[in-house]
């Protein structure tokens, strides 16, 4: 009697372990996908939630990339294509903190990327009249060591996302360094503490748009001035064009970017290693959640800046999946949050960002 009640216990218990087993892969499987596949998987409150037809647009994402591999020229930021009014200013707040680990060696270069950057950009917007506006940013950069190394380790390790060979280097360390195959240095950076990194100057005008202001296509160009001589040598000026539109669908919104700039590094040690141009593209999907709140969804790639060295994480075009809200409070300010994944990982990109965005306007 009691061996058999035993058997049937063991059994029970296998069974149950089994199960354990099978709901936690698909909780794993769910997690892994859920962010990609965005509302219609985890949040199908989002799809039926009322929202007005004419809910504003609060997107897209405020994006960019943090790879010193890409930073050495001009860097494509997301925005969206309005404009501010004549006679108004605007004043934008955009604090990002990347955490970034690159580790890989070839016969073509040595690569060795291990610290965290928060970069904090201050943007103005000023209309001067009806349809166009012209502003300026200054983006200041603060590195240092890796504080959330055990973090973004135990949130890989829970994903199934890997390491990237972040398991063999200790945690907190600081690093950012690239060699040719000789071993002469191509990037060296010290650890740098809120200095100004570069400054933007730029004029957006809106080259057309539907009566109700849902649908606009505007242009925009801007002009790169690098202040980190001591970071990568002395750089010259960058200068951008790019295509922004927004098409609305109902309570959908539809985001593009697509540009091209100049790269114009003049260090000797980098000259022979970058290209000319560069390009970039972003797309965005905004569901609005109401009068005052929106999901977006994005994705943007960008060429490389660095060539021949015939490695994706080092020449290859990074590319990041952003998730994120965006929305307002009040008539006068404006938000987003969002957090950007490097999708594949494989590539010059950074491995994750956080963005928090602020503005206002008077």
């Amino acid at each position: 009697m009691y061996p058999a009640r035993d058997a049937r216990s063991a059994v029970w218990r296998a069974g149950r372990r089994r199960l354990v087993r099978r709901c936690l892969a698909r909780w794993r499987v769910a997690l892994l996908v859920g962010p990609l596949l965005g509302p219609t998987t985890l949040l199908p409150s989002l799809l039926t939630a009322q929202a007005p037809v004419t809910a504003p647009a609060f997107g897209p994402l405020t994006a960019e990339e943090g790879s010193p591999l890409q930073r050495i020229a001009y860097t494509a930021t997301a925005e969206g294509a309005d404009v501010v009014a004549p006679g108004s200013v605007s004043a934008e707040l955009w604090l990002g903190v990347s955490n970034i680990f690159e580790q890989d060696s070839a016969s073509t270069h040595l690569l060795f990327l291990d610290f965290e950057r928060l970069m904090t950009a201050l943007t103005v917007r000023v209309g001067v009249r009806e349809g166009l506006e012209v502003g300026g940013r200054l983006t200041l950069e603060t590195t240092g060591a890796g504080v959330l190394d055990g973090a973004i380790h135990w949130w890989h390790e829970r994903m199934g996302f890997g390491q990237a060979n972040r398991d063999r280097y200790p945690a907190g360390a600081y690093r950012q360094r690239l060699e040719d195959g000789s071993g002469r240095a191509l990037l060296d950076a010290r650890p740098r503490t809120l200095a100004l990194d570069e400054i933007r100057m730029f004029a957006k005008w809106r080259a057309a748009a539907t009566a109700d202001g849902r649908n606009v296509l505007a242009l925009r160009a801007t002009t790169r001035v690098p202040v980190t001589s001591d970071l990568f040598g002395s750089e010259s000026a960058d200068l951008a064009l790019a295509a922004l539109g927004r098409l609305a669908l109902g309570s959908w919104y539809v985001h593009g970017m697509l540009g091209a700039s100049t790269v114009r590094g003049s260090a000797a040690e980098l000259d022979a290693r970058l290209d000319d141009s560069a390009a970039f593209l972003m797309l965005g999907v905004e569901r609005s959640l109401g009068s005052s709140v929106a999901a977006v969804v994005q994705w943007s790639i960008a060429s490389a800046v660095l060539r021949g060295f015939h490695n994706r994480e080092v020449d290859r075009a990074p590319s990041n999946l952003v998730l994120g809200l965006a929305g307002r409070a009040g008539d006068a300010w404006r938000w987003d949050v969002s957090f950007q994944e490097d999708v594949p990982a494989d590539t010059p990109a950074v491995d994750f960002t956080l963005g928090l965005r602020l503005s206002r306007t008077w």
